[in-house]
């Protein structure tokens, strides 16, 4: 019995201990055959707190300070101060920390098995090291001296924006993107994770946006309760929560300021905010444009007249709608012209299958054309 107890335990230490690999790492800077690892713990009280970027590298006689530094350089949203060898500041997206405080820093095997270092300018780059920086010395509330916490993986705030949105759900002059991570990975590698774009007035709750969506979007359907979700599902993806299995909920700016929320009722969306959903331990990941098909009535879209189509030089838009906007994009997504002219000069576009999205004050429509 006292053996089956010690096995118990010692697979729960494990377990809550299992460390952070090479696989994990999603941000990588640099070019070379080797790597390295950097984890910042801003050991504040936003969730999460302990992010890793990955390193990659050929120079010889390199230091942590060459592995920050390069990291401040190819991600926008960090922002280093190393004097001299000191490291004085370390801001990312909003964990800003107070400089009434200090960095510590660290180095090891694996992201779970580091020790405090001499400084960034003394630790040289080694191939399949880990470095960490920790907030705190115990000089401010709430911080104390140790090794940086299990982070999860930095993600570049450039890989997905608003402009591959091509059908907006709703209206309004305020926009927002709902993405949705089903947790899971398929066989090539692609993340189960989907985006739609919403536009509204003012302002708008989570539980709305997710109203909204459930009311264009046939293919989607939610319940929740108690300010959680209960299930969601897209397609032929589904996540119900029960037991450990649940939704976790985010709001940010972009894929890399994702700062995790409570509950439904505490976030209210205003423009350009993101509110993300996962289903599984990771924030949510790099979507694609949910492949969906919005509930615009036929009697809208028979209001458009788009010809000659296919066309080579000009297309022609007749409605009797006032235009507030036209948009052009490619199959992948790229707005490739932007007018609010209803004779369209098509001639720089390249042969191929494009999307018009015509926006009036009564509706938002996308019909498809073809360049020849």
């Amino acid at each position: 019995m006292k053996k089956s107890i010690l096995l118990f335990l010692i697979f729960i230490f494990q377990f809550s201990f299992a460390q952070l690999t090479e696989n994990d790492v999603k941000f990588w800077v640099g070019t070379g055959s080797k790597k390295a690892y950097l984890v910042a713990d801003f050991n504040d009280s936003d969730n999460p707190t302990s992010y890793v970027w990955g390193y990659k590298f050929d120079a010889a006689n390199l230091t942590m300070e060459d592995l920050i530094n390069a990291i401040d350089a190819a991600d926008p949203k960090v922002t280093a101060e190393v004097p001299s060898g000191f490291l004085y500041s370390f801001d990312y997206n909003h964990h800003t920390p107070s400089t009434d405080d200090y960095w510590s820093t660290w180095s090891g095997t694996s992201s779970n098995n580091m020790t405090a270092n001499n400084g960034v300018d003394t630790d040289p780059l080694i191939d399949g090291k880990w470095y960490g920086m920790s907030y705190g010395y115990g000089f401010t509330p709430g911080t104390t001296l140790g090794p940086p916490s299990t982070p999860v993986p930095a993600y570049n705030s450039a890989w997905f924006n608003s402009s591959q949105i091509i059908n907006w759900i709703g209206t309004g002059s305020n926009k927002s993107l709902v993405v949705v991570d089903f947790g899971t990975d398929n066989s090539n590698g692609i993340a189960n994770s989907f985006v739609f774009g919403i536009q509204y007035n003012g302002t708008m709750t989570a539980e709305q946006a997710l109203q909204l969506i459930d009311a264009q979007v046939s293919e989607f359907n939610y319940t929740s309760a108690a300010n959680q979700i209960s299930s969601l599902s897209l397609n032929n993806f589904s996540g119900n929560s029960t037991g450990n299995d649940s939704w976790k909920l985010y709001k940010g700016k972009d894929l890399s300021s994702w700062r995790g929320q409570s509950n439904l009722s505490q976030i209210q969306l205003v423009n350009n905010d993101w509110f993300g959903l996962s289903f599984g331990t990771r924030i949510p990941f790099t979507p694609i444009v949910a492949n969906v098909t919005l509930s615009v009535s036929d009697a809208v879209k028979q209001s458009f007249k788009i010809y000659p189509n296919p066309a080579s030089d000009f297309v022609i838009i007749e409605t009797q709608d006032n235009i507030k906007d036209i948009n052009i994009y490619s199959v992948s997504g790229q707005r490739v012209m932007n007018t609010q002219n209803k004779k369209i000069n098509i001639q720089s576009l390249q042969s191929g299958v494009y999307f018009v999205e015509i926006k009036t004050n009564q509706s938002t429509t996308t019909h498809k054309i073809i360049k020849k």
